[in-house]
């Protein structure tokens, strides 16, 4: 038998928000250990994000994504690209309306 858990939106937004950040994790480790503070080169992060290299050299020229820059490399910190990612995540309609209702 199914149990039904009644929780409030907030709460549900915070289980589905550490939900995805799971996944996320163990997508990024499928094959490989987990090193969320690992250093990427423009190549590896690239890749890591299907974006193409010319696409992360104007992003990092235009400061909208994390990097660092020495020695004229570009480095890319894992973590820092993954809680990238997760700013970008837009609110489904029904999280709008539960905003709204609660309001």
């Amino acid at each position: 038998m199914r149990k039904i858990i009644l929780t409030t939106p907030e709460e549900l937004a915070s289980l589905m928000d550490a939900t995805v950040r799971k996944a996320i994790a163990s997508y990024s480790s499928y094959g490989q250990t987990v090193q969320p503070d690992r250093l990427l080169t423009i190549e590896e992060a690239a890749e890591y994000l299907s974006l193409a290299k010319q696409t992360l050299y104007g992003f990092t020229s235009k400061n909208l994504i994390p990097h660092i820059k020495r020695a004229k490399r570009l480095l890319f910190k894992r973590s820092d690209l993954d809680m990238w990612l997760m700013e970008g995540r837009k609110k489904s309609v029904s999280e709008i309306k539960d905003e709204l209702k609660n309001r």
